[in-house]
Formats: C-alpha cells, structure tokens, sequence
C-alpha cells in the first residue's frame, strides 16, 4: 500500500512539474535570445547535414554539443507531426529535461532515504520532488531552448545511480554513472565540476563506511568494501573512454578548452563586475533569501532582483540546511551539503552573479535539502500528534527530530 501511495504521489508531482513547464510553452516567455538561435541553427545543421556531427560547437564562444543534439531529434519528432522546427520544438526539449529531472530527484530522495531510513520518512523523497516541481528558478529555464536545465537532470541523475550502485553492487548503475558524468562534460561547462561533486560523495560514502568498520572488519565488509571502490574504478573509467574524443579534440583546438571560462572568471582585469570571490559567495547565499534585489538581475535569466526560491522554499531550505550541518557526520546530509557547494562553484568563480543559469545544476541538491527540512516539520508533527493521542507515551523531540 505504501508503495502504491508513493507512485500514486510521484505521479502527481510529475503531471504538476509538466503542466508549470508546457503550458503556453509557445509563447512564455515571450522573445528568442542570442543563445537560444546559435543553438537552434546548430541543431538545425546536424538534422539536415549528415556529415556535421561536432563534438564541441565552436561558435559563440564554445558551446559543449549535448542541447543541440537534443533538439535536433526534437526538431525531427515535431516535423513529423507536422509541426515547426523551431522555438517552440526547442522549448518543448527543455521542459522534458525539465520534467525528467523532477523524477530524477524523486529518485536521489529514494535512495537517500534508504541510506538514512531512521531519519528520513517515506514521504522525504515527494517533498523534494514537490519542491522541483514548483520552484520557479527550476521552472524558468525548463522554458528556454538552452543547456542548463540539462544539468539538474545530471546532477540528480549521477547522485542517484552512484548511491544504487553502493546499495546493489550493480556494475549497470555504476557504469551509468559514468556516462552521465561524461554527458555532462558534453553539455555545459558549468557541468564540469560535476565529476568533482560525485568524487566528493563517493570519498564521503568510502570514508563512512570505513568510519563505521572495526579494523578487523568482516569477510562480508571487507567484499563490500571491495566491491564499492570497484564500482567507482567502473564509473571512472567508463567516464574516461567515453570523454576521450573530446579530450583529443581540446588537444587539438586548446584555446576552445579555456575560452569562455576565461572570458567569465571572476578575477583579472577582463571580468567585467570586478566582483571578488567573498562578493560573489555572498551574492549566491543571498539568492536563497526572500528579499528585495537578491536575484538575478537580467530579465532573460530571471523576474529581476527576485530570489531563487520563495518564502515557503525558502523556509524549509534553510531548516533542510541547518538539520544537514547537525547530522554532518551523516552521508545521507553531508553529501547534498558536498554537492550544493561544488556545483554554485561555477557561479561563484565568474562574474555577473547572481547568475542563475550557471548554477542551475544546484537546483537538486537545494530540492533535497528542502525536502529534508519539509521532512523534518513532518517527523515534527507526527510525534506531535502522537504525543497528544497517547498522554503516556513518551515523547523524545530531539531524537525524533534529528
């Protein structure tokens, strides 16, 4: 029964999560900017030319060719239902990633669940996709024809299969962890800090289950251990060959590699904001404050000068945050604290921030952290009520709750 309720759940979260991204799809928001026709031309040129098949798009800067991709086969699919190939079909390819990366949170909640089931309730795992789902700033570029929303979908995706692959020992999730931290190089170069995420939660997973292994462990927890660094041996490795003909082609075309993140980094005489690293932190805490000019100001990336989250987001983010700096010592918390801080890098080390759709792959882990805090008010509440049915029960806040 259980189990059904959950899919019953997920299912609604899904239908809410695709209704914010499709609706009027065609004409909100309104216009089509500079990124968006660069990328659309470029995806038109791989549907129509069959020998244009890049690894790295070289216009506008360098663009990694994953979104182009995307669309083009969404440019096939829409002309053969008669419909255009062009700004809607793009925006149509956004709200998938957009809509695929709700359930990929779902799934991350799910097994972070199982990796902390005496504080994490069955419900932990819809609060954080319920927060996906309605979050604006998620929201916002699930609207545009452009790779960032690409990136949620990985980060939520790669969490996900690296902690079933721990659970299961299943070379399967292993290996398609590694194709997604590769997709990512292939997608955006915000992406590129991702394998650093993963890396980082992997060593915190390796060091807890060392941490809670006597020296002279068991045959079983010494295979499992075994087991565990195979699997991130698998992971690397298939993330590694399927990276090596893009690694080949920055060989070959070096200035490609480090042109746009020179053009952006935060530092030198060629930022364009002066901004310093401490400004740039501050302004990308701040995004996650309701109040006035704390959020993107370029009405292309966001309603200018509103954070990120709402006050109800906001609330249960920042109670998600601070249960997750209590349970420190906890995987379960301490790898979304991992992966919230490795992948507002990108932001904090360029200019112009707050900008949103750098750090956009830092919209997971802050709908798991979210959903943490929304799971803790519930936990909260239920050892509330049971306090009040039963007067001899005795009632424990600080376990409960933390």
């Amino acid at each position: 029964m259980i189990w059904r309720k959950s899919w019953a759940g997920l299912l609604v979260v899904i239908v809410i999560a695709a209704i914010f991204r499709l609706w009027w799809i065609d004409s909100l928001p309104p216009g089509f900017h500079l990124d968006e026709s660069f990328e659309g031309l470029e995806a038109w040129r791989i549907l129509t030319d069959p020998a244009y098949r890049p690894l790295f798009l070289t216009g506008n800067f360098g663009v990694p060719p994953v979104n182009a991709y995307a669309n083009a086969l969404m440019f096939s699919l829409f002309s053969l239902f008669g419909r255009e190939a062009g700004p809607t079909a793009m925006r149509t390819t956004a709200a998938l990633f957009g809509t695929l990366g709700v359930a990929a949170t779902w799934a991350a909640a799910t097994e972070l669940r199982r990796l902390d089931a005496a504080r994490l309730t069955a419900a932990f795992p819809l609060f954080a996709a319920a927060l996906l789902a309605t979050m604006r700033w998620h929201i916002h570029f699930s609207r545009m024809g452009i790779e960032p929303i690409l990136v949620t979908l990985e980060v939520a995706t790669a969490l996900w299969l690296l902690l079933r692959g721990r659970r299961t020992g299943s070379k399967l999730a292993w290996a398609g962890c590694g194709v997604v931290l590769a997709l990512g190089i292939y997608t955006y170069q915000a992406a590129w800090l991702l394998p650093l995420a993963i890396a980082a939660a992997w060593l915190i997973l390796w060091w807890q289950d060392g941490a809670l292994s006597p020296a002279a462990q068991a045959h079983a927890e010494k295979r499992r251990g075994w087991r565990f660094v195979r699997g991130g041996a698998i992971a690397a490795m298939t993330a590694g060959v399927l990276l090596l003909p893009l690694a080949i082609f920055f060989f070959e075309h070096p200035a490609l590699f480090i042109l746009r993140p020179a053009q952006i980094v935060t530092t030198g005489a060629a930022a364009a904001t002066h901004q310093s690293l401490s400004e740039s932190a501050l302004a990308y805490l701040l995004m996650f404050v309701r109040r006035v000019q704390a959020g993107a100001l370029d009405p292309r990336r966001n309603i200018p000068g509103v954070a990120a989250l709402n006050l109800w987001q906001a609330i249960p983010f920042w109670l998600g945050v601070g249960v997750a700096l209590w349970r420190i010592r906890r995987p379960a918390t301490s790898i979304l604290l991992a992966a919230l801080v490795v992948m507002l890098l990108p932001g904090v080390l360029s200019e112009y921030a707050p900008h949103y759709h750098r750090v956009l792959g830092a919209a997971a882990p802050v709908a798991l952290l979210g959903g943490i805090g929304l799971d803790w008010i519930w936990r909260w509440g239920r050892a509330g009520r049971g306090a009040r049915g039963d007067e001899t029960a005795p009632l424990r806040p600080a376990r409960l709750a933390w």
